[in-house]
């Protein structure tokens, strides 16, 4: 199992990251956020789990069970957190602005200093607190429980590792071929060598997510098929693309939009 350090770390190692590539707009308190929520957060279920575990077991087991879970977080103690954090915000920007008129009375770098701690709305809070999450299970997912979460044995089982691997489907090595391909270059000829690369960065984007979207939603459609109806062992060799697919979006990507969206207001 991570460590506090590792969870803390990780947590405000991205949230800098965010930060300069937002240019601030990502703040500090965003940050700071993300990282609580990324380890006190869902590992309040093992304290409350360890405060119980002698007098009373059944609220130990209970609170393990829905607290120190990903979607029981996200339902039951995020908007709490929100809430709390919402609140700490605006009495820390208060203070903050109170105090810049002592350290600052020339009003030199006021201007920063509210930039750096904009008060963050419930709204904000609850994504930052649903990325902290996700981040926190996206390390415990694989590196907790000797490699055998359930959660984790499952993105191996939408592959196939025995010997000898199974025969090579035609169809599917094409179809992954040609998704492959289309992505690639269709990146390529979106900011290179079409007339949109001559577009603003912003056009670029749009033109680039939608080529995600069709691309993936079209490759993530036939693993479904292949998987999960034809019960198919694999897509090609021993490649789990069903369940990697799954822990890339749910906990890559999907925390990354959150923080960047907490930025909107």
């Amino acid at each position: 199992m991570p460590s506090p350090f590792i969870h803390i770390g990780y947590a405000l190692g991205l949230g800098t990251l965010i930060m300069v590539s937002t240019k601030g707009s990502f703040t500090a308190v965003h940050c700071l956020l993300l990282a609580l929520n990324g380890f006190i957060g869902p590992d309040i279920g093992n304290f409350i789990a360890w405060c119980f575990s002698v007098s009373s077991p059944t609220i130990a087991d209970q609170a393990m069970t829905w607290i120190h879970h990903s979607i029981g977080y996200v339902l039951i103690i995020a908007p709490l957190m929100s809430f709390l954090s919402s609140r700490l915000t605006r009495k820390i920007l208060n203070w903050k602005y109170i105090k810049s008129f002592d350290t600052d009375p020339s009003n030199v770098n006021r201007e920063q200093t509210n930039r750096s701690l904009v008060p963050l709305s419930m709204k904000d809070c609850y994504l930052l607190a649903v990325a902290g999450c996700l981040l926190h299970f996206q390390l415990d997912h694989i590196f907790e429980e000797d490699g055998q979460d359930n959660f984790y044995r499952w993105i191996l089982s939408t592959g196939y590792f025995k010997k000898p691997m199974l025969s090579l489907s035609p169809f599917s090595v094409i179809y992954v071929g040609l998704s492959t391909s289309i992505l690639f270059f269709g990146f390529a000829w979106i900011h290179l060598f079409s007339s949109v690369s001559q577009a603003t960065l912003t056009i670029r984007l749009k033109y680039t997510s939608l080529l995600f979207l069709i691309v993936c939603s079209f490759y993530f459609s036939f693993l479904i098929v292949s998987k999960v109806i034809l019960e198919k062992k694999a897509v090609v060799g021993e490649e789990a693309d069903l369940g990697v697919l799954v822990f890339i979006i749910g906990f890559h990507f999907l925390p990354f939009i959150l923080c960047l969206l907490s930025t909107s207001g």
